[in-house]
């Protein structure tokens, strides 16, 4: 791949990554596009996170290494905007790792289609890596890709995704514990005009017992953020786009439920987001009772919900 393509700056936060920092970086310095700005972001690391991306940053002049505080992925993506230089930029978690032609392709989508972002299959199953791996391309843009993303439809991710700079622009990622691809999305989708898709899978997505999505995932904060993003997604399409209101109210009731349920496990049924979520399910008593979609144990969970 000629250097002359455009620069890829691909951004890495990294927090004590001991263990599996080091094969996320070589998959990265390894790709067949050598035309790349790589980031690495220590979050506030307590192990020897740092060193390690310190000593990658001395052996290749495309590593560019940033330390703060601990603040989240979130911050340390930010911190990493606010200095990258690439026309291109992607997103790789510090515990996953990406296939040799990632960026290659990536970048040879968007340049074929015209996209703004580029996006391959994942994979988190080792024994899947040595299999067939098929390339069927295909691009989804206008009111068919706004629906597909507002909706969460097709997961918000941004890991297995290349994007032009220009669809970024000055745009961060929201403060939050389990969901800022997702909000992030939110925000930038009036820039993306046409996503160019390849089946590859490209990506590599470690699952960990430990990871935050895991922890998380064990108590109410998934469900309950989740919840909030679609109950505020249904508001605005209540008046933006009154035909998604259906869709969203449905997902806005079953994460509202699911995180009730858990916070009543939890013995918190008197607490801040508990009621939060109680009002949303009154409000729209009327709306969430004659939805067609919704399963009946939702809408008997709405009824016995105090």
């Amino acid at each position: 791949m000629q250097i002359n393509n455009g620069k890829v700056s691909v951004i890495i936060p990294v927090w004590n990554a001991h263990d599996y920092i080091r094969r996320c970086v070589d998959s990265i310095v390894n790709q067949t596009y050598e035309n790349l700005e790589i980031l690495l972001v220590d979050d506030g690391s307590t192990d020897d996170s740092l060193q390690i991306c310190r000593e990658y940053e001395e052996k290749d002049a495309r590593i560019r290494v940033f330390h703060k505080e601990n603040g989240g992925q979130g911050s340390a993506r930010n911190l990493a905007l606010d200095h990258c230089t690439g026309e291109y930029i992607g997103f790789v978690d510090n515990d996953d790792w990406i296939f040799p032609k990632m960026y290659e392709r990536m970048v040879e989508l968007i340049r074929k289609y015209g996209a703004d972002v580029a996006r391959c299959d994942d994979l988190s199953d080792e024994t899947e890596i040595d299999k067939e791996n098929l390339a069927e391309e295909t691009t989804c843009g206008g009111k068919q890709y706004h629906e597909l993303i507002y909706c969460d439809i097709w997961g918000g991710h941004v890991t297995d995704r290349l994007f032009k700079r220009e669809v970024i622009g000055d745009w961060r990622f929201p403060h939050s514990k389990t969901i800022e691809d997702m909000r992030f999305m939110r925000q930038i989708l009036p820039n993306i005009r046409l996503e160019a898709h390849t089946s590859e899978k490209l990506y590599f997505y470690t699952v960990r017992q430990n990871n935050t999505s895991f922890v998380y995932a064990r108590t109410f904060i998934n469900s309950y953020e989740r919840a909030e993003e679609y109950q505020s997604r249904y508001e605005e399409a209540c008046s933006k786009y009154p035909e998604y209101k259906e869709t969203l109210l449905t997902k806005s009731t079953t994460f509202a439920c699911g995180s009730m349920r858990i916070l009543l496990k939890e013995k918190k049924g008197n607490s801040e987001e508990y009621r939060k979520m109680l009002q949303f399910l009154k409000k729209n008593r009327k709306s969430i009772t004659a939805l067609k979609k919704l399963p009946v144990k939702y809408k008997l969970f709405l009824i016995m919900a105090r």
